[in-house]
Parts: structure tokens; C-alpha cells; sequence
């Protein structure tokens, strides 16, 4: 087998891993977190690798990336979505999307803007870190 094929078989491969390690969690991973899910099952895998694929499959529409403190997280969930984020562990959260339009939309669009979308996320303390918060006080 040629070079050509075993890089091309190689990517193709490493693309499904990192599709696969970003797909089966619902944490909305760093690259990091990713290439160390991927390292796995493909020792020699290098972080570049990762962050080309995550690319890859960003522009080709099957991930979607955002900016979250500074850091890059992906998602595989493409159906609109809204978030909740914990401003103490970090932890995000996807939230259904309420199917209404949202009064500030309707005062938008009322004032002649062209709403075209949306981002909706809410900050605070998740479960877990409330508990802990009113366990120390």
C-alpha cells in the first residue's frame, strides 16, 4: 500500500476518533480534552492532529465551536440550544431552546432590526457547587 492511502486511511481514522470522543460526551470538550480522550486508542496521535480534525470538522458542519473563558469547547449537538454555565467549576450545560420568540426579539425587530439568531446562556452556581457553597458558610 502507498503512502498516499495509509495517510489518507490514517486521517480518516483519526477524524472519526475525535468525532467519536466529541459525539459521546455532553461536556463540551477542549482540544485537550480530546486528545487525550483520542491518545486512547491512538497513542502516537499528536495534538495537531486533533486541533486539524476539530477544524475540519467544524468547517465541514458536523461540530460546532465556541469560546467559553478564554478556551475553544466543541459540540456535537447542532440543534439549537441554549447553555447554562457554572461560574465555579466550569460546568456547561445545554438547555432546550424555548420555541417562543423572547420579548427583546420582538422589541428588536419591532425597531427595524434583522434578528438572525440568537445565544442565550445563563451563569451561576450549578447543583453541586451550591451545595458545596452553603455547606462552607
Amino acid at each position: 500500500m502507498d503512502a498516499t492511502r495509509r495517510t489518507a486511511r490514517r486521517s480518516t481514522r483519526q477524524q472519526r476518533l475525535v468525532f467519536e470522543a466529541v459525539s459521546t460526551t455532553r461536556s463540551h470538550p477542549t482540544a485537550e480534552w480530546v486528545y487525550e480522550a483520542v491518545r486512547r486508542e491512538l497513542p502516537r496521535v499528536s495534538l495537531g492532529t486533533i486541533y486539524r480534525n476539530l477544524q475540519r470538522l467544524v468547517e465541514e458542519g458536523r461540530l460546532r465551536s465556541f469560546e467559553r473563558a478564554g478556551l475553544t469547547r466543541y459540540d456535537a449537538d447542532l440543534e439549537l440550544h441554549d447553555h447554562f454555565s457554572c461560574v465555579r467549576c466550569g460546568l456547561l450545560m445545554d438547555i432546550p431552546r424555548a420555541p417562543e420568540v423572547l420579548p427583546a426579539e420582538r422589541r428588536l425587530r419591532a425597531r427595524g432590526f434583522a434578528v438572525e439568531g440568537r445565544t442565550l446562556e445563563f451563569h451561576g452556581l450549578c447543583r453541586k457547587c451550591r451545595r458545596g457553597a452553603s455547606s462552607n458558610g
